[in-house]
């Protein structure tokens, strides 16, 4: 048996057991808040499954294990800064979950008030993250799975893409939740095992470190061993890109209270960092066997070269449920937004449940194809996350934040989010085609605050103060 019939029927047997699951979720979403929001009734070990699981996809298996092949520890960095900015949006789990939100543009609308250019906006940058994750994962499971059967990476990319609609179209948030859960379980004993097998296959940890350079194998000096310009790019971009990142809203809003959301939420972000110290871990070992790889990248498919075929069919099956618990929570973030917050808002506002449910299937397909398209188009898996992280970072933080604190003020209203936003992407994109030595997010988040101060404090909404002056006066 060949290493490629071995991948495949490790494949189809994960993929149909989480398939065969999926369905039989979907059976029972019948309504369209099932579908966007998993019926607001998560429990806490879901939200924790479905929160990690989603985090860490095909990032983690190609980009992350590169981070570790060739900067050592620098992946804990990235994971840390990760799981800081998950635990910083459990302070907002209280009021996300009062406001009954179902989407990141409901938070603008709630905070600043209606209006079509925000809203419009708000929605465009809250895809942003989801479709660049769901363009990174299907270039992470062409790059690793062409690399160890051969097979043509437009081929592998296609077919990944319409087997993730499994999970999507039965049940949305629902299905892809509980099937997480489920591949997130398989991660974890993967995680475990594979760590053992590397350590083994290595010749254990001091074998490696002799042949690992010690700054990247030293702790902490290998938690830099990245570069200083690099860490500040991932604190400007990734950290505020996970305080941005819808698919991580939508689990807030799905839990089943405020308390299981918070839980949930440390829970995943924990684990998260585990994961950075395995995926380090992997990168460093893989280098003590082979410092000679070309692209850091193929640190993980190098790996799959040197596995036998029995440790391929379980490894195999890691990596599926890896990238497929993103693709799909991806995929139905992204189309939550397009029906809630397009169709819904501006086209259709009395749909039925019928209606969205249909449409949201029918966008699922669509959003799949155009990922597909993209991804074969850029093929780079870090650089789709790091640019959709800091481009939603600098348009969003912010505004949402911002309004957050204000949220109880007369200050706020659209042209302070719309301003703020605006300079926001402006200012990063100025400067990444400038090409600056500062992290281009940088500018983009300082550009959003300056606009987002001018218009709340210098141009204030005059007649909103006066209003609220008079109805004091009443009061009183």
């Amino acid at each position: 048996m060949n290493a490629t019939l071995v991948i495949l029927l490790s494949s189809i047997v994960v993929l149909s057991g989480a398939a065969i699951f999926s369905l039989w979720i979907g059976r029972r979403t019948k309504s369209n808040e099932n579908w966007a929001v998993g019926g607001r009734s998560l429990p806490i070990y879901v939200v924790a499954g479905t929160q990690f699981a989603t985090g860490v996809g095909g990032g983690v298996l190609v980009a992350h294990i590169g981070i570790g092949y060739s900067a050592g520890w620098s992946a804990v960095t990235y994971n840390i800064l990760y799981s800081i900015g998950i635990i910083i949006l459990v302070l907002l789990a209280n009021w996300l979950k009062e406001q009954k939100f179902t989407t990141m543009p409901e938070i603008f609308k709630k905070l600043y008030g209606e209006h079509t250019i925000m809203m419009s906006i708000v929605t465009f940058l809250a895809v942003v993250v989801p479709f660049g994750w769901l363009c990174t994962q299907l270039v992470a499971f062409g790059s690793l799975f062409a690399e160890i059967t051969g097979i043509n990476f437009t081929l592998l990319i296609v077919f990944f893409a319409a087997i993730s609609l499994l999970f999507v179209l039965p049940g949305g948030l629902s299905s892809v939740a509980w099937t997480d859960f489920i591949f997130g379980c398989v991660m974890l004993v993967m995680t475990v095992v594979s760590g053992f097998y590397m350590l083994d296959l290595a010749g254990g940890w001091s074998e490696i470190t002799s042949k690992v350079p010690g700054n990247m194998v030293n702790f902490p000096e290998g938690l830099g061993a990245v570069g200083t310009t690099t860490i500040i790019f991932w604190i400007l971009a990734i950290f505020p890109g996970a305080l941005t990142n819808q698919m991580s809203y939508q689990r807030i809003y799905a839990a089943s209270s405020p308390s299981v959301a918070k839980k949930g939420f440390i829970i995943a972000a924990i684990v998260g960092v585990v994961s950075g110290i395995w995926a380090s871990f992997m990168g460093i070992a893989v280098y003590s066997m082979n410092p000679d790889l070309s692209d850091p990248e193929m640190a993980s498919g190098w790996f799959l070269t040197q596995i036998p075929l029995w440790f391929m069919a379980l490894y195999g099956a890691f990596i599926i449920a890896t990238i497929m618990s993103t693709v799909s929570s991806a995929v139905q973030s992204v189309v939550v937004n397009l029906t809630t917050d397009i169709y819904q808002s501006y086209i259709n506002p009395n749909a039925s449940d019928r209606k969205l449910l249909v449409l949201s299937r029918l966008l699922s397909v669509a959003v799949v194809i155009l990922a597909v398209l993209l991804a074969l188009y850029y093929p780079k898996a870090l650089g789709w996350l790091v640019a959709t992280y800091a481009y939603s970072a600098s348009g969003l933080l912010v505004p949402i934040f911002g309004g957050f604190l204000l949220r109880k003020t007369n200050r706020l209203r659209a042209k302070s989010a719309i301003v703020s936003m605006f300079l926001g992407v402006l200012c990063s994109a100025i400067a990444q085609v400038v090409d600056t030595d500062v992290p281009y997010v940088a500018f983009g988040i300082a550009g959003s605050l300056v606009g987002f101060i001018l218009f709340t404090y210098v141009f204030p909404n005059k007649d909103k103060l006066e209003r609220s002056v008079e109805e004091k006066e009443v009061q009183i």
